[in-house]
C-alpha cells in the first residue's frame, strides 16, 4: 500500500524525470550496444566531387567554357557547400543549371554548390573568361576551387584565325591543355588580317549620249542610206530604245563592231546594250538605215530625219552627200547648216571616198525627240555652157 501511493506521488509531481540513477553493468550494456545500432556513423566527408569535363572554345574576345560536374552529397541534417570553381574578375557565368534540392551559383568569390539533401547531383553550367588586355596576344586563367581535382580542358580553336602560345600549337584545332599547379593557362594571338583597300562604291551612271554622228548618202535615183554611230556612256547593262523615222527600215545595228539582233515593232528598237568590258563606261552603236527618196528632178524638196532615241544626247553632227548636179539650202528642221573645219566629222570616214556634194548640220540638246531637216534643191548651171 505505501509502494502504491509513492508512485501516485512520484507521477503527479514530476511530469519530466531528473536526476541521476546507478545502473548495475549487465544492464548498461545491453543499452549501450542498442543505441549504436540504432545511430549510423557520420561520413568522413560531407561531398565529393564525382566528376568533371571542361570544353573550352577560343573567339576573338574570350575563352568560351563548358563545365560538366557531377557532385555526390554524403551528409544529412545540416548544410554542405562544394566550392568547385574560383571566379576571378575577368570570370563570367554565363549560364547556371537549375535543381530541385540544391543550388549552383556564385558565392563568396567561388562557383559553389549547396545544399542540405544527399544525393548525386549532375549539372552543367557555361562561363566566358576574358583577358585583362587588349590586342593580338591574349591570356586567360581557370583556378579550380579545394573540392575540383584539377582536369585538362579540350580546346577548340580556329588554326586559321588564332595561334595557340600557351601551351604551343599542337597543329590541330582540338587539343588537351593540361593544368599546371592547379591552374588552367591559355595564351592566344590573333592572326592579323591583311588591310584591303577600300572598295569605293560609285553611284550608278544616269545613261546618255554625249555625241552622235550621222551621214546621208543618196544617189540621183533616190536610194539613200542612212548610218548613225552613238557614243553611249553607261556603266552596267542597259535599254536603249530607238524609233525609226517614216519611210526607213533597219538593215542592220553594231554595239563595238558586233552585230546585234534587235526586239523591233512598229518601227521601234528595243536593245539591250552594255561596255565592251568590266568597269568601263563607253560603248559605240551603229545603226544603218534604207530610205527611197524619190529620183530627183530639176527641182524639188528633201525631208530628212534620223532616229528619235530614249536617251538624251548632247550634240547630233549630220553630213550629207548628194548628187553634185545639184545646189541645196536648208528650209527647215530642228538641225542647222554650219561650216565644217578640217578633220571636225572625222567620226564617220570610210575608206572610200564618198561622191556629191558634202553638207554639214548640226542640233544641241537632243531629248526625247527626233532630229529633222529639210532641203531645197535645184539644178546647178554654174558650170553649164548655157548660162
Amino acid at each position: 500500500m505505501w509502494t502504491s501511493s509513492l508512485v501516485l506521488v512520484l507521477m503527479l509531481t514530476a511530469q519530466t524525470p531528473s536526476g541521476s540513477a546507478t545502473v548495475p553493468l549487465q544492464e548498461l550494456l545491453p543499452l549501450y550496444a542498442k543505441h549504436q545500432e540504432q545511430t549510423p556513423p557520420a561520413p568522413p566527408t560531407d561531398a565529393l566531387v564525382v566528376k568533371s569535363q571542361l570544353e573550352g572554345r577560343l573567339t576573338a574576345d574570350a575563352l568560351l567554357v563548358d563545365a560538366h560536374f557531377e557532385v555526390e552529397v554524403l551528409a544529412s541534417g545540416h548544410w554542405t557547400r562544394v566550392r568547385l570553381l574560383q571566379l576571378d574578375p575577368d570570370m563570367y557565368l554565363t549560364e547556371l543549371p537549375s535543381l530541385e534540392e540544391a543550388t549552383v551559383g556564385a558565392l563568396e568569390g567561388q562557383l559553389s554548390l549547396v545544399t542540405r539533401t544527399p544525393g548525386r547531383y549532375a549539372f552543367d553550367v557555361s562561363l566566358a573568361l576574358r583577358p585583362t588586355v587588349t590586342g593580338p596576344e591574349r591570356q586567360v586563367q581557370l583556378r579550380f576551387g579545394p573540392h575540383v581535382t584539377p582536369v585538362p580542358l579540350r580546346l577548340e580553336a580556329d588554326a586559321t584565325a588564332f595561334t595557340l602560345t600557351e601551351p604551343a600549337a599542337s597543329g590541330s584545332e582540338d587539343s588537351e591543355v593540361y593544368p599546371r599547379q592547379g591552374v588552367l593557362r591559355i595564351g592566344w594571338r590573333t592572326a592579323v588580317t591583311p588591310k584591303v583597300a577600300r572598295q569605293v562604291v560609285r553611284p550608278p551612271m544616269e545613261p546618255s549620249i554625249p555625241e552622235a554622228q550621222a551621214s546621208w548618202v543618196s544617189t540621183l535615183e533616190g536610194k539613200a542610206s542612212v548610218r548613225v554611230r552613238y557614243a553611249l556612256r553607261l556603266d552596267r547593262e542597259q535599254e536603249l530604245e530607238l524609233e525609226l523615222p517614216e519611210g526607213h527600215h533597219l538593215e542592220r545595228v553594231l554595239l563595238d563592231s558586233v552585230p546585234l539582233v534587235p526586239d523591233e515593232k512598229d518601227g521601234r528598237l528595243k536593245l539591250k546594250v552594255a561596255p565592251a568590258r568590266f568597269g568601263e563606261t563607253e560603248a559605240s552603236l551603229e545603226v544603218v538605215l534604207a530610205r527611197d527618196l524619190g529620183v530627183f528632178h530639176l527641182s524639188g524638196r528633201l525631208k530628212l530625219a534620223l532616229p528619235r532615241v530614249s536617251w538624251p544626247v548632247g550634240t547630233v553632227r549630220g553630213r550629207a552627200h548628194f548628187p553634185a548636179v545639184f545646189n541645196y539650202r536648208r528650209e527647215g528642221g530642228s538641225m542647222e547648216q554650219y561650216e565644217a573645219r578640217e578633220g571636225e566629222d572625222a567620226g564617220l570616214e570610210t575608206k572610200t571616198p564618198l561622191p556629191g556634194k558634202v553638207l554639214h548640220f548640226r542640233q544641241y540638246l537632243v531629248s526625247a525627240s527626233a532630229p529633222t531637216l529639210e532641203l531645197g534643191y535645184s539644178v546647178d548651171i554654174s558650170k553649164s555652157y548655157f548660162r
